[in-house]
């Protein structure tokens, strides 16, 4: 009996000093001059990066710091939770990373003189902008079926130029009357358009020269970066299943 008592007394005193030892060891001195969130030290290079890139407005640097700090406990949570580890996580950061490449791509290319248009294609475009177009529109069921033109419906509208779709504007520049365009794609569902009039629209709601000028610098500078688009398309080598094929995506 007093063997088993002296044995609770020391795993008594144990684990008093394993409680009371954390109260006792004096806690490290934080690294004077850098801004440290649990282990994560921020190196003032690291932290003037981090305050300069934020999207945000904020009224002075200590709430920027401040939002910096609660960025860092949030991410921390997520890695003790796993999270950075999760399927659904790193799928979401990939299709994040191809969408920023691509917008950045894009970008580039929007800044690049070489999609810039020339007085006279600012010219030819202009008499387009005053004008509302009568279509006919005629729907398909595949490619093929839109080049051999068997058409399952149809229906003819009209409406401004600008106020029509980006690729029905394209497709318009270069159609004359009674012509039916290329096959076009839309989601999932090819069309053609024949062009049956145009006329012209009412002199209030006519945008003025300076406007028509930025318009058509616009919207050739768009057509020009989608012909980029389309020629990188046609110079690949893309292997594509049957049924997409069928749609005449090959």
């Amino acid at each position: 009996m007093r063997y088993l008592l002296i044995a609770v007394s020391i795993l008594a005193a144990l684990l008093l000093g394993l409680l009371v030892s954390p109260l006792l060891t004096p806690r490290p001195k934080p690294i004077e001059g850098l801004l440290v969130i649990n282990q994560r030290i921020y190196q003032p290079q690291e932290l003037e990066k981090r305050l300069r890139a934020t999207p945000y407005h904020f009224n002075s640097r200590g709430e920027l710091i401040t939002n910096l700090i609660y960025q860092e406990l949030l991410l921390q949570e997520s890695k003790k939770q796993g999270i950075d580890n999760e399927n659904e996580f790193l799928l979401s950061m990939r299709n994040f990373y191809e969408q920023s490449m691509i917008k950045t791509l894009l970008d580039r290319q929007y800044k690049d003189p070489v999609h810039d248009p020339n007085s006279a294609q600012i010219a030819s475009c202009q008499p387009f902008l005053d004008k509302t177009f009568t279509l006919q529109r005629f729907d398909y069921p595949s490619y093929e079926a839109a080049r051999s033109n068997t058409a399952t419906d149809s229906e003819e509208f009209n409406l401004p130029y600008l106020d029509l779709p980006e690729d029905t504007r394209s497709a318009l520049l270069n159609l004359k009357g009674g012509e039916l365009s290329q096959p076009l794609l839309t989601g999932s569902s090819w069309f053609r358009l024949q062009l049956i009039d145009i006329s012209q629209r009412p002199t209030s709601t006519i945008p003025s020269v300076v406007e028509q000028e930025e318009l058509c610098r616009i919207e050739l500078k768009r057509q020009s970066i989608q012909n980029w688009v389309d020629d990188l398309y046609r110079k690949s080598t893309i292997e594509l299943p049957a049924e997409l094929k069928e749609r005449g995506n090959g």
